[in-house]
């Protein structure tokens, strides 16, 4: 073989492995365009699209979250208002039943075996001749342990010493939440011809009307604009006297649409419409002297 021809195979050589190696390099290198193309599109994340629906989900799910913590937190504080309402039946049960113990205040100012429900709601406030402060002429009152105050209602109340409770001895007035019923304080009657309310005395025989509501949600800014005393309340319920009109009658409905009532019997219920609500003697009243 001459030179000339090995010269050429030679060279023939060195041109396929350089061919070779340029083949592998462009490889390597689409390899590597190709895997960083693939980590820019991993490392982006979310596009906005997606993301907005990710936001989407979320505030609904917070807003059913909130919605049902909402629910929680009024049926807890509905099931307060109500266990301290059945508090203030059973109360009263037992100041109808222990005139003679003293226990009613009355005895003292020649009522006997008969009470106010003054002086009831008075033992209750820890107000008047039930005051037990003696170096304080007016205190707050606490809404966690005094039942005459509901968990949905104006949480600032203060009692005042030296004062029957009509006196306005709670107040102020309008941030007054739970009122007892306006009949078992004052009677209506006719005298010469002419509509008056009197006041009603009670005894252990209020018992025997358990269908009777004695002390219920009650709207005290209400009463305040109606110019009377926040602490009684009563609807019309057919009375041709005072009661009649409905200026004594400012309920509230705070619990979900609803009024909560104690009733003389020791029992608690509710209603939308507590006025015409069946079963609920409003129209009663203790017979006048």
């Amino acid at each position: 073989m001459s030179r000339r021809r090995i010269v050429l195979i030679c060279e023939l050589c060195r041109y396929n492995t350089a061919q070779h190696q340029t083949i592998a390099v462009g490889r390597r290198s689409t390899a590597l365009a190709v895997s960083r193309d693939r980590k820019r599109r991993t490392g982006r994340g979310f596009s906005l699209v997606e993301l907005l629906v990710v936001i989407s989900i979320i505030a609904v799910l917070l807003s059913i979250l909130l919605t049902a913590l909402g629910r929680a937190r009024r049926s807890a504080r509905q099931f307060v208002c109500q266990n301290n309402l059945r508090n203030v039946a059973v109360e009263f049960t037992l100041f109808a039943e222990a005139p003679e113990s003293g226990l009613n205040g009355d005895k003292a100012v020649g009522f006997g075996a008969r009470f106010r429900l003054e002086t009831f709601q008075e033992k209750l406030y820890r107000i008047n001749a039930f005051w037990d402060l003696p170096n304080l002429n007016s205190a707050p009152i606490n809404p966690q342990v005094q039942p005459l105050m509901c968990p949905e209602g104006p949480a600032d109340l203060r009692r005042v010493a030296n004062l029957p409770c009509r006196d306005y001895a709670v107040a102020p007035p309008e941030h007054v939440s739970v009122a007892f019923n306006a009949r078992l304080d004052r009677i209506s009657v006719q005298i010469e011809g002419r509509w008056v309310l009197q006041e009603a005395l009670l005894g252990a025989r209020i018992l025997e009307h358990p269908a009777v509501p004695l002390a219920f949600d009650a709207d005290g800014a209400e009463a305040v604009k109606k110019t009377v005393v926040p602490y009684y309340s009563a609807p019309p319920a057919g009375d041709a006297g005072r009661y009649g009109s409905g200026q004594f009658w400012f309920p509230s409905l705070r619990h979900g649409g609803k009024l909560t009532s104690a009733f003389v019997g020791g029992y608690v219920l509710s209603s939308r419409n507590p006025e015409r609500e069946a079963g609920w003697d409003w129209s009663y009243q203790p017979p006048a002297e």
